[in-house]
């Protein structure tokens, strides 16, 4: 099977090692990293597409998408998204969240991701990735933006092992809550996606989103804290969800405070 991937950077390198182990073709696009490929030979023949575009770009990138990709089964791999409408149009669409650090993965050390639908499993599956099905699409992406935004709180709250793991818990609790609010299946929270997503990203020092925190703990700017990490997801995601009516959410968006 042809793959094209939409994004080599680092998760779209690491879902590239898994698909090659499982004896796939794959074809790169990345404007950044390959710029004599264009969409269009990245994509000639695919039998499958892995979006891996970093959130903030991707709804500027689909206003051009051509309409004959949309045809050929999608899997998203970009978390920060919590509009599923953006893919309406799109006639196989799912999407695939987890725990999984990308040089982890391409270092051959197994993960656990969610997937929306069973394609996502059929291609990606293998003794070193676990996949969980879970038919809960709004749910999934929902996680995937909220795991980020309260990665930031964690880096923040980090200063002792007591405090980071009441914020976790609490955040799990919350984001719980969101799903069930926002239409989505708050069981969700409970899978590689939710929890799982959740513990790795609010406890480990090398997720941008946590180092943001720790920043702003430091007494950094926003635009101190963009500038030394270039991409923090976190910040993104939080413009896009509901946080009025969360408290863990209303605080991270009044620490952060309005982003341009």
């Amino acid at each position: 099977m042809i793959v094209s991937i939409l994004g080599a950077g680092a998760f779209g390198s690491a879902l590239g090692k898994i698909l090659t182990d499982n004896h796939h073709e794959i074809k790169y696009y990345d404007p950044f990293l390959y710029p004599e490929i264009n969409l269009e030979q990245a994509t000639y023949q695919a039998n499958a597409i892995i979006i891996a575009i970093p959130s903030i770009n991707l709804p500027e990138f689909l206003k051009n998408y051509p309409e004959h990709l949309k045809k050929i089964p999608t899997i998203l791999a970009t978390k920060g998204l919590c509009d599923p409408s953006l893919f309406d149009d799109f006639t196989q669409f799912s999407a695939i969240s987890g725990p999984g650090f990308a040089q982890e993965i391409i270092d051959g050390k197994p993960a656990t991701f969610t997937a929306s639908a069973p394609f996502a499993m059929g291609i990606l599956k293998n003794d070193q990735i676990s996949i969980e099905l879970q038919e809960d699409l709004l749910g999934i992406l929902i996680c995937g933006s909220l795991k980020n935004i309260y990665a930031i709180g964690a880096g923040y709250h980090g200063d002792s092992e007591n405090d980071s793991a009441m914020f976790i818990q609490h955040a799990h609790s919350e984001m719980e809550k969101y799903l069930a609010d926002h239409g989505a299946k708050p069981e969700t929270a409970e899978l590689a996606c939710g929890i799982g997503d959740l513990i790795l990203t609010c406890t480990n020092e090398t997720s941008r989103n946590y180092t943001c925190g720790v920043r702003l703990r430091e007494g950094k700017s926003i635009p101190e804290i963009i500038d030394e990490l270039k991409t923090v997801e976190g910040l993104y995601a939080l413009q896009q969800v509901d946080h009025q009516g969360y408290m863990i959410l209303e605080e991270i968006y009044d620490l952060v405070g309005q982003i341009d």
